[in-house]
């Protein structure tokens, strides 16, 4: 027998799916946009996969259309840890040195990504796996970014479980509208690295970030994070399970993983197996 949660969404799985709140799946819904559908015997609404799907789509596309045609996402290279450290230094004041982060990506060459806007980047994203010890040393402020050696980093290998560290920085320079757009491109860039990570069969068990201003703040939460810990003054530190965490942002990486896995086993069982 087809089950509902073949054809459908419930609420809960369209605002992850569009990264929206209730209210504004409900606008959605008003505006004759969505279409929620009660089956009967049922107190909760649902909604066809199809149209969902449909809609994200538009809505992608949309935003796509909406870009400046010189923003780009891009993987960091070595030369550009300048103007990461530039931009860094901006946006956050003392903070790792071009030399420090050169050294990280010598040794995980994706660990480092960035949003230009012409030959400018205005935005970059650490994805940096670490050893538990050094993560741990990090969040409980016993060592600063600076003291991550390339020894303490690790690199992305298939079946390896990894925790990573998060360090998101964009143009503070720019209005409102502007910045936000230089994160949704960095934001869908990641998205979409992640998924490729995910293929490679890339374990990323933990994600870990540390901010103490407002914007930081609001972003980790937004992004589904958890505050943990005791804070040092100012200074939060966040977690996010990746195994658990419910955040449409780990929706590709998670797709892209389960293919891996999927693979993995197919390949396993195809392995002959020698009789004694």
């Amino acid at each position: 027998m087809v089950k509902l949660s073949d054809r459908y969404y419930s609420g809960r799985e369209v605002q992850r799916k569009l990264g929206i709140t209730e209210p504004a799946l409900r606008n959605l819904v008003s505006q004759k946009k969505l279409r929620k559908i009660k089956p009967p015997g049922r107190q909760y609404g649902v909604y066809l996969k199809e149209e969902v799907d449909t809609y994200a789509e538009k809505w992608f596309a949309f935003l796509t259309t909406q870009e400046p045609p010189k923003t780009t996402f891009e993987i960091a290279k070595p030369e550009d840890m300048d103007a990461v450290y530039e931009l860094s230094t901006r946006a956050l004041g003392q903070t790792m040195s071009a030399e420090t982060r050169r050294i990280w990506l010598s040794k995980n060459p994706e660990s480092c990504y960035i949003v230009k806007h012409g030959e400018k980047i205005v935005a970059f994203f650490h994805l940096l796996p670490l050893k538990h010890e050094t993560m741990m040393n990090f969040l409980d402020g016993k060592i600063r970014g600076w003291d991550i050696t390339a020894e303490d980093v690790e690199t992305f290998e298939p079946g390896k479980p990894l925790e990573c560290l998060l360090i998101i920085v964009s143009e503070q320079d720019v209005d409102e509208t502007t910045r936000m757009h230089y994160v949704r491109v960095l934001i869908r860039g990641i998205m979409k690295r992640m998924k490729e990570l995910g293929r490679n069969g890339v374990i990323i068990t933990k994600l870990y970030a540390t901010s103490q201003t407002p914007t930081g703040i609001a972003m980790s939460l937004h992004a589904g994070m958890k505050e943990f810990g005791e804070r040092l003054g100012k200074r939060l530190k966040f977690v996010m399970d990746v195994e658990t965490s419910q955040s449409f942002l780990l929706d590709s990486y998670k797709e892209g993983l389960a293919e891996w896995k999927k693979q993995n086993k197919t390949r396993q069982k195809k392995q002959p197996t020698h009789q004694q």
